[in-house]
């Protein structure tokens, strides 16, 4: 007969299905990303004519791509300063450079599990209504 879970496997198992659902969500968000029409009428309806993109991984080079045609996309931004793929063709710049240059453009942020860090950081000198979480670009706020 088994016993209930002892404390550690049940908070393994929290842990787990919380990285799940980052995973999920991240999935599902470059799938959306695929979809021209609806990122062409948010760029549209939130007149986005330059932008910064936050985070160089897998969901900040599908903006990106996305993006092309769109919108001038000034530079990715990642606290390492690169992309996870060496991509040539995509400027990227690190935090601090960022915190240099950037003149009141929209910031989109793309890693879903650091929203809340990321957007922290920024918002001593981004104004919170040029910040855009990658869902609330896609999908609208509210």
């Amino acid at each position: 007969m088994r016993g209930a879970m002892d404390e550690k496997t049940e908070e393994l198992l929290s842990l787990y299905a919380d990285e799940t659902d980052v995973i999920t969500a991240c999935y599902e968000m470059m799938g959306k990303l695929l979809n021209r029409d609806r990122v062409t009428s948010r760029v549209k309806e939130l007149e986005i004519r330059d932008l910064y993109i936050y985070g160089g991984g897998y969901l900040g080079i599908q903006l990106y791509r996305a993006l092309e045609g769109q919108a001038k996309v000034l530079s990715v931004v990642d606290k390492s300063g690169g992309l996870i793929l060496g991509i040539p063709d995509i400027p990227v710049i690190n935090s601090k450079q960022f915190q240099a240059e950037y003149r009141n453009e929209w910031v989109i942020i793309t890693p879903i599990k650091h929203y809340r860090s990321i957007y922290d950081e920024l918002i001593p000198f981004v104004s919170a209504d040029k910040i855009l979480f990658l869902g609330e670009f896609y999908g609208g706020k509210g």
